[in-house]
């Protein structure tokens, strides 16, 4: 390679150099500098037009026909199956299988109440509750569920 383009070639690079230089200052005096921020500017919303709403034509006649009125048929109330077990159950006359199946009236319970009725029957509730057959938390649990 030749002298001449060597040096034109270095020119070329120092050149490039320098404006690399120029620019790189430039951008550092930038960022010295304190720059007051700016606010963001809210979008713009679209302008909405008011509804208006169509006048009626005299010339336009539309018949309006009421739709069909659809009547269900009438449904039958079917009985859950719990009912069975919610029945009332006369504690005079009932079975120690009928009194175990009451709530919180366990097998031992049922023997209970049917050893107190055979020492006489019980006349309504309060006899029941007064003879303390059972504790308080079971009478109220079987309360409207027995009857005499």
């Amino acid at each position: 390679m030749s002298f001449a383009k060597s040096a034109s070639s270095i020119k070329n690079i120092s050149a490039a150099f320098a404006l690399v230089l120029a620019t790189a200052s430039s951008g550092f005096a930038q960022m010295a500098a304190p720059v007051a921020p700016t606010a963001p500017k809210p979008p713009m919303a679209a302008p909405v037009a008011p509804i208006v709403p169509a006048a009626p034509s005299a010339k336009a006649s539309v018949a309006v026909t009421p739709a069909p009125v659809v009547v269900a048929p009438a449904v039958k109330a079917v009985a859950p199956a719990t009912v069975a077990k919610t029945a009332s159950v006369n504690l005079n006359t009932a079975t120690a299988e009928q009194l175990d199946g009451l709530p919180q009236v366990g097998p031992a319970r049922a023997k209970l109440i049917i050893e107190a009725r055979a020492k006489g029957k019980f006349k309504d509730w309060t006899d029941f509750t007064s003879r303390n057959i059972i504790p308080a938390n079971a009478e109220s649990a079987i309360k409207e569920k027995v009857s005499f």
